[in-house]
This record gives C-alpha cells, sequence and structure tokens, in this order.
C-alpha cells in the first residue's frame, strides 16, 4: 500500500470517528433536554396532586401541629402514612429543590437506571430515619452542578402532603463509583445525602445535609 492511499484511508477513519463523536455529543443533548422537559412536567403533576390534597385536607381538632410545636414521634407518623404517588406506572415521593442552582427534581420512590433517566431517584433511606440519599444523573437540568453547592446552601425537599423540609449542605465530598460502604455509612453521620457521577463515571460527586 502506498502512502497516499495509507493516509487517504486514515484520514477516511479520522472523518468517521470525528462525526461518531458529534453524533453522539448531539445526543446527549437531545436526552438531556428531553429528560428536563419530562423532568419538569412530572414536578407540575406532583404539585397539582399537593395542591389536591390540600384542598381536600380538613383541619380537625386532632391536627398535626406546625414545625415548631411538632415532637419527633408525630413527624415519624405523619412521614410514615404517606403514600407514593404514581404517575405513569413510576412512584414518586416527593421534589427537591436546589435554590442556588434553580432546579426542581421530582424523586421517585425506587433506584432504577430507567428511573434515573427521567428523575431524581431514592438510592435508599429515609426522611423520617434521617438517612435519605438521593442520586441523579449529571444531566444539565439534574445534578450537573451539584459540585458548585458548598457548606450553608440550601437544600429543600417537599413531602407529598406538601411539608418542605430544610437542609444545609454541610459537607462535600468525592466518592469512588464503586465505594458504596463509604456512601452508606456517610449516611448515619447526615440526614440527607445527595450524589452524581462525575464525567468520568469512576468517582461520585456527594453532598452531606443536615436539617434545619
Amino acid at each position: 500500500m502506498t502512502n497516499k492511499k495509507r493516509g487517504i484511508i486514515l484520514i477516511a477513519i479520522g472523518a468517521l470517528l470525528l462525526s461518531a463523536a458529534m453524533s453522539l455529543v448531539f445526543y446527549n443533548r437531545h436526552r438531556d433536554h428531553e429528560a428536563g422537559e419530562l423532568a419538569g412536567k412530572t414536578v407540575m403533576a406532583i404539585k397539582e396532586h399537593i395542591k389536591a390534597q390540600e384542598k381536600t385536607s380538613e383541619p380537625s381538632s386532632n391536627a398535626v401541629p406546625d414545625n415548631d410545636e411538632q415532637t419527633d414521634t408525630e413527624f415519624d407518623e405523619e412521614e410514615r402514612s404517606i403514600q407514593p404517588l404514581e404517575i405513569d406506572g413510576v412512584y414518586y415521593i416527593g421534589l427537591i429543590y436546589l435554590p442556588k442552582l434553580d432546579i426542581e427534581l421530582p424523586v421517585t420512590r425506587d433506584w432504577s437506571y430507567n428511573g434515573m433517566a427521567n428523575a431524581a431517584c431514592r438510592y435508599t433511606g429515609s426522611l423520617y430515619t434521617r438517612d435519605l440519599i438521593i442520586c441523579a444523573h449529571n444531566y444539565t437540568s439534574f445534578f450537573l452542578n451539584l459540585e458548585k453547592l458548598g457548606v450553608g446552601d440550601e437544600v429543600i425537599f417537599t413531602s407529598l402532603n406538601g411539608r418542605q423540609h430544610r437542609y444545609k449542605v454541610a459537607w462535600q465530598e468525592l466518592i469512588g463509583g464503586y465505594d458504596t460502604n463509604t456512601m452508606l455509612s456517610g449516611s448515619e453521620d447526615w440526614d440527607l445525602t445527595l450524589f452524581t457521577c462525575t464525567w468520568s463515571g469512576y468517582s461520585r460527586v456527594t453532598l452531606r445535609c443536615e436539617l434545619e
């Protein structure tokens, strides 16, 4: 094979690789946009559900007191009694809002790769045991900029009954992608954990939060 033919072949291969890379970039952007739109629609559906719940609920002499007066036992019983909301075959437990990033996402009850494509997911734990771990893809409209949140920044989780649980970021760390023990053991010391993968996929950007 002559040098000229070899050069033509290498140029053709390079063009194919460049085309494939550009196609992947465009696909990822499209998937990111699509996921953001679907998540937004789900957020609106959950908010409508919360409004409907508030309209149909009737105050009584046995109503649960406000946060300032509510005991831990009453809080636990109320949170445990909330039933997940089913939308298109997926069960949701509430909304997660990051004010600094102006990002709000629905949170599924169960973690799965398919579920993470369109929402944030409960990885493990719960509100009432104060060890809730939530994960989401590093899409632009999801947790891509999670690392930009620092100590003192606010995170708000809204339950399906409309109650807002406010947290402050207390710690940020980078955990290995396969280091499940560190991810789970850390939840014993914090009330809420958020994490997403880095671009390489080998690590997890992790925020540990404390209930206000």
